[in-house]
């Protein structure tokens, strides 16, 4: 805004009154003030870079040690080995039966209403059947079965 009264004043020739001129001082006052702290917070971050071990005292390196060989085993001593500590057998293998399948019940369907309907099946995914009358009915899954849409 200073700026602007500034030209103005000078492009017309006319004298500023006394707002307009504590309006230019204040405004030239910070112009002043920048030109003065921009180069000292320059000159403030280019200071010299600190040493890593200013605020922590150095710790010794220490070399790592090389890993130890693995012994290494000839058939001779594999089969020495096997001389001395046969395989433990328990005679033949034996059959485990197979678990009991999972109970798989029919899914429990519900009307519209919350009641369970008898003979009705699931068709499919989100579909059941109606086995007295042979239509097939659009179902949502809820607890443990499937609700008929409304």
């Amino acid at each position: 805004m200073a700026f602007m009264v500034l030209t103005r004043a000078l492009a017309q020739g006319e004298c500023m009154s006394r707002r307009e001129s504590a309006a230019m001082k204040r405004f030239f006052r910070g112009v002043v003030s920048l030109a003065v702290l921009l180069p000292l917070v320059a000159v403030a971050q280019m200071a010299a870079p600190r040493k890593p071990t200013d605020t922590r005292p150095p710790t010794p390196v220490v070399p790592a040690q090389a890993p130890l060989p693995a012994p290494v085993n000839t058939p001779a001593q594999t089969t020495q080995q096997l001389r001395t500590h046969p395989i433990q057998s328990q005679g033949p293998a034996q059959v485990v039966p197979p678990p009991p399948p999972a109970t798989t019940a029919p899914p429990k369907v519900y009307d519209r209403h919350g009641r369970i309907v008898p003979g009705m099946k699931q068709a499919g995914p989100n579909r059941v059947l109606d086995t007295r009358t042979g239509r097939y009915y659009d179902a949502v899954p809820t607890g443990d079965g499937q609700r008929i849409k409304p």
